[in-house]
């Protein structure tokens, strides 16, 4: 029997969940509306790809539920920042699959192993090689969606919000010379080299060089919301020549994988 998703317990499932965390938390809400848009972007990577609507359900659900720890992590740390509290992937993984949140959302269990593995990869720096094809099928399709949202996210919520840093930091750092090599070098920047505040803006400017699908390419560039990321303008003289040689290298790159 094929493996199917009721869309709308899930959502119901969710909305109930999180109803007892604080929506008028600017930082609760910022991550319920950045789930909907994962499982959406998810939705049209699977479209891209012309998946089975199995497939097609697994992905939007794995975009419903990849971020649930979220909440759990504000609560108990205050914060979003990794780094200061928890590993929220992980943390998801847990509150589903070890405590068993995932029953009152799917039945099934039949993909259990598959959505748990997504989840607790997304947010590693680079995956593990031993994955099945179809497992790395699905963890790229939701670290894409979720990569191409974190980029929404830096435009339309304060840089102070989402870093819990100050505003003026952002404009008078420096960048850390690993993290402006990496941008240069086309790679994704590890988390382990960001020491200033700028520097955790560039290391999301470059999720782009993490995509995988050509249609995640797409929506990066109709959306627009990278290009705006890429006109910040900082106050310290150095960070401002750094950020222009960055800012050509991440356009030349989205062109080149967009016309390719």
């Amino acid at each position: 029997m094929a493996f199917t998703v009721d869309r709308q317990h899930v959502k119901d499932t969710f909305a109930s969940y999180v109803a007892d965390y604080d929506a008028s938390d600017s930082k609760v809400n910022l991550k319920i509306i950045h789930t909907y848009h994962v499982a959406e972007m998810c939705d049209a990577i699977s479209d891209s790809l012309h998946l089975t609507s199995e497939d097609r359900d697994t992905a939007w659900l794995c975009g419903m539920l990849h971020d649930i720890g979220r909440f759990e992590q504000l609560r108990r740390y205050g914060t979003f920042f990794d780094k200061r509290s928890v590993n929220h992937a992980a943390l998801s993984a847990d509150l589903l699959f070890h405590d068993g949140l995932i029953r009152n959302i799917v039945e099934d269990t039949s993909k259990d192993a598959l959505v748990e593995k997504a989840i607790r990869l997304h947010n590693v720096f680079m995956l593990p090689e031993n994955l099945t094809d179809q497992e790395l099928l699905f963890c790229n399709i939701l670290r894409d969606a979720d990569k191409i949202d974190i980029i929404r996210v830096n435009r339309e919520t304060p840089m102070s919000e989402i870093y819990d840093l100050p505003e003026a930091e952002f404009y008078t750092t420096p960048i850390s010379d690993k993290v402006y090599e990496a941008a240069l070098q086309g790679i994704n920047v590890n988390r382990e080299y960001s020491r200033t505040a700028v520097d955790y803006l560039i290391g999301h400017i470059c999720f782009v060089y993490g995509l995988v699908f050509p249609e995640s390419f797409r929506q990066v560039s109709e959306q627009g919301y990278l290009d705006q990321m890429l006109q910040f303008q900082s106050r310290n003289p150095e960070t401002a020549e750094r950020f222009q040689t960055i800012r050509t290298a991440v356009q030349a790159y989205v062109s080149n994988r967009i016309n390719s």
